[in-house]
């Protein structure tokens, strides 16, 4: 068996071992639903926008919006910047997220792998009659494996540890995800994805079970036509 093959088995052996745990904590199922455009702009910049919404308890409670803001700058064929933000209008209150990192990539053949660490600052408003306030920071790093099935389908997977950094550095919660993204036409993608999200955070460990649609759509409208 090829080497590259090797590599991308044994990152889905780890995350289909990760989905296979089960817990007597708390366990709640929920359903996401997005939309983003991305702007794919010269000397390799990008603007992504996205809006998503949230169902929770089983998907039958929505719990609110979420507004999401990403500029990427591309160094070279192997690094780039990313800089992010979140603005959460929810039940419990309006949460701010602001987010800074590098991505580092590489191909081979139909394999592509990403690591992305970043820096996360999130500002959290309670609402209520004793409105309170909170905030954390967050070392998130990202592992994504992808493969490309045919020229319009992409099946991928991704694990990403949160450690939070105050008051020493602990697990906060763990994504783990796996999906597949098909190009309806040019310049448009729907993603489906399913996300298994221990949550350590709590008293007792919170896992969530999303299952997920995004609807992706990309313009390039500063690009010169070769």
């Amino acid at each position: 068996m090829k080497k590259t093959q090797l590599y991308i088995l044994s990152f889905c052996l780890i995350s289909c071992l990760s989905f296979g745990q089960t817990t007597k904590d708390y366990t709640d199922f929920q359903t996401w639903y997005g939309a983003s455009v991305k702007l794919d702009l010269a000397h390799q910049w990008a603007v992504t926008a996205q809006y998503r919404m949230r169902l929770i308890d089983d998907a039958s409670y929505y719990r609110g919006s979420y507004l999401y803001g990403e500029v990427d700058k591309g160094l070279n064929n192997t690094f780039s910047l990313k800089g992010s933000y979140r603005l959460a209008m929810v039940d419990e209150g309006t949460f701010q997220r602001y987010a800074f990192g590098i991505e580092a990539k590489k191909a081979i053949k139909n394999f592509s792998f990403t690591l992305r660490p970043m820096i996360q600052y999130q500002s959290q408003t309670f609402e209520g009659d004793d409105e309170q306030t909170d905030s954390d920071t967050y070392l998130r790093t990202r592992l994504t494996g992808k493969y490309k099935l045919t020229r319009k389908l992409d099946i991928y997977a991704y694990t990403e540890p949160f450690i939070k950094l105050e008051n020493g550095q602990a697990l906060d919660k763990f994504r783990n995800s796996a999906g597949l993204k098909y190009e309806v036409f040019k310049d448009f993608k729907v993603n489906l994805f399913y996300i298994w999200q221990p949550d350590y955070s709590k008293k007792h460990v919170h896992n969530y079970h999303i299952a997920g649609l995004d609807l992706e759509f990309t313009l390039k409208p500063w690009k010169s036509k070769k």
